[in-house]
C-alpha cells in the first residue's frame, strides 16, 4: 500500500495553531511588551506551521480552502482561518491553487477579504504581484484597497500606482484608511530607495510624492482610523510642517491628534498635552497618553494620581510611571471595581492588578528626579530624546520602536523601515 504523506489530524492541529498565532502576530505588532526579537520568534513559529501544512498533498489543501471559503460565503468568515487556508494554497507547489485564491480575493468582503489579503502579503511575490496590481487598478474599492495593502507589505507598491490616489478619497472609511496605510508605506519605501541611490543632496524625506497626498481632506474626516493614517503619513514622510496643524487639532479636542502629538511633541507641547489629556474620557487613556509622551514633567502628576481613591486611576498612573521610568513600584494586589450593572461573569472576571507603592514612587522621584529631568523623553528607563544605535532600537518594545522610528523619520533622519500592515 502507498504510504500516507500526512496525518490529517496533525494537519488540523497545524491549521488551528497557525490561525491562533496569526491573530497573535497582528496583536503584537504595536505591543508595548514584545520586542522585535519576540516578533521574529512568532514569525518563525508561524512559518513552521505553514511548512507543516505544506506536507499535505494539494488535494487536502484544496479541500480545506474550499471548506473555509464556503463558510465565508455563509457569513461565518474568521479572518485568521481564511488566512491559514489561503496561505497554504498560495505556498503550495501545485500552482493551480493560486488562481483559486486570487479569484476568491476579487469577490470577497469583510473578514474573508482581510484574511485573503494577509495571505497574499505572505505569498511568493511572483505568484501574486501582477494580479494585485491589476486588482488595484480595476477592482471594486474594497478589493483594490486590500490589494494596495498586500503590495505595500511586499514593498512592491509604487507611490503613483494606478488606482491608489482615488482610494485616498473613497467614502468608505475602511477602504480609505487601508489605502492611506498602504500609501504612506509606499512613500516611505520609495524615499528610502531614493536616498540609497542618490547623491548626498537628495531631497529630504517627504518631498517626493507624499506631499501631494490629500491631507486636508483626510484630516477633516470624522473617522478616527483615517485621521490616524494621515498623521502617520505626515510623520513617516518627514513633513515637519505638519506639527502646526497637529497642535491645532489637539487644541480642538481631537484624540487621534493627541496620540500623535504625544509621539512627536517637544517640551513646548507639555502644557497642551497635559490640558488635552485631562479631557480624555477614561483614566486608562489619560495615563497611557502621558506615558507615551514620556516627558519627566508628567511624573509628579502621575504620583499624585496614585494617591487617588479611584483604584482604576491609581493603578493606571502607577503603570504609566513604571512605563516611563522603568522602575518597579508594585505594592499590594487588588481587584479593580466593576460597573454597578455588571453581570456575574464580569464580576467574577474583574481584573486583579498590582497597585502602586506610592511612598516608593515619591522616594524615587526625589532621588532620581534630577536624572530624569536631564532628558526630555523617557521610555522604560531609557532616554529617547537622542539618536538610537541599532542595538538600542532592537531592545525596545514594538510600540516604543515604531514611535522612535516615526520621530526620527519626522525629523528627516529615518532609522527604521515602517511596520507591515496588519
Amino acid at each position: 500500500m502507498p504510504r500516507a504523506r500526512h496525518i490529517p489530524a496533525l494537519l488540523d492541529i497545524h491549521a488551528e495553531d497557525l490561525a491562533f498565532l496569526w491573530g497573535q502576530r497582528r496583536a503584537a505588532l504595536d505591543s508595548p511588551e514584545q520586542t522585535l526579537r519576540d516578533f521574529a520568534g512568532l514569525n518563525e513559529r508561524i512559518e513552521a506551521h505553514i511548512q507543516g501544512l505544506l506536507v499535505a498533498p494539494a488535494d487536502a489543501l484544496r479541500q480545506r480552502l474550499e471548506a473555509t471559503l464556503a463558510d465565508s460565503a455563509d457569513g461565518n468568515a474568521d479572518r485568521d482561518e481564511v488566512f491559514t487556508a489561503a496561505v497554504a494554497a498560495l505556498r503550495c507547489d501545485d500552482r493551480t491553487l493560486a488562481p483559486q485564491v486570487i479569484a476568491e480575493f476579487s469577490r470577497a468582503s469583510g473578514p474573508a477579504l482581510l484574511g485573503l489579503r494577509d495571505a497574499m502579503g505572505q505569498a511568493s511575490p511572483g505568484r501574486v504581484v501582477g494580479e494585485l496590481g491589476n486588482a488595484l487598478a480595476n477592482a471594486k474599492p474594497s478589493v483594490a484597497a486590500a490589494a494596495a495593502a498586500a503590495l505595500a507589505n511586499h514593498r512592491r507598491l509604487a507611490p503613483d500606482a494606478p488606482g491608489l490616489a482615488r482610494l485616498l478619497l473613497d467614502d468608505d472609511a475602511e477602504v480609505c484608511a487601508q489605502a492611506w496605510a498602504a500609501a504612506w508605506r509606499a512613500d516611505r519605501h520609495a524615499t528610502a530607495s531614493q536616498a540609497a541611490t542618490s547623491m548626498p543632496s537628495a531631497p529630504r524625506a517627504g518631498s517626493a510624492g507624499s506631499a501631494a497626498r490629500p491631507y486636508r481632506e483626510a484630516l477633516a474626516r470624522p473617522e478616527p482610523a483615517i485621521r490616524h493614517e494621515a498623521w502617520a503619513s505626515a510623520a513617516w514622510s518627514g513633513l515637519a510642517q505638519a506639527i502646526t496643524p497637529l497642535r491645532k487639532a489637539v487644541a480642538d479636542g481631537d484624540e487621534v491628534a493627541l496620540q500623535w502629538l504625544c509621539i512627536l511633541g517637544t517640551p513646548e507641547d507639555t502644557k497642551a498635552i497635559g490640558t488635552a489629556t485631562m479631557a480624555l474620557p477614561s483614566a486608562d487613556k489619560r495615563c497611557a497618553a502621558l506615558a507615551r509622551y514620556g516627558h519627566p514633567a508628567v511624573l509628579p502628576t502621575l504620583v499624585r494620581w496614585m494617591e487617588s481613591d479611584d483604584a482604576v486611576l491609581a493603578h493606571a498612573a502607577g503603570a504609566a510611571f513604571m512605563r516611563i521610568t522603568g522602575t518597579e513600584i508594585r505594592g499590594e494586589r487588588r481587584t479593580l471595581p466593576v460597573a454597578d450593572d455588571a453581570d456575574d461573569i464580569d464580576r467574577e472576571m474583574a481584573p486583579l492588578v498590582w497597585m502602586p507603592d506610592v511612598a516608593k514612587a515619591r522616594r524615587l522621584l526625589e532621588e532620581q528626579g534630577p536624572q530624569w529631568n536631564a532628558g526630555i523623553r523617557w521610555c522604560a528607563g531609557r532616554r529617547m530624546d537622542g539618536p538610537l544605535a541599532a542595538d538600542e532600537l532592537a531592545a525596545l518594545d514594538l510600540q516604543a520602536r515604531w514611535d522612535a522610528a516615526a520621530r526620527a523619520a519626522f525629523a528627516g533622519r529615518p532609522i527604521s523601515a515602517p511596520p507591515p500592515i496588519c
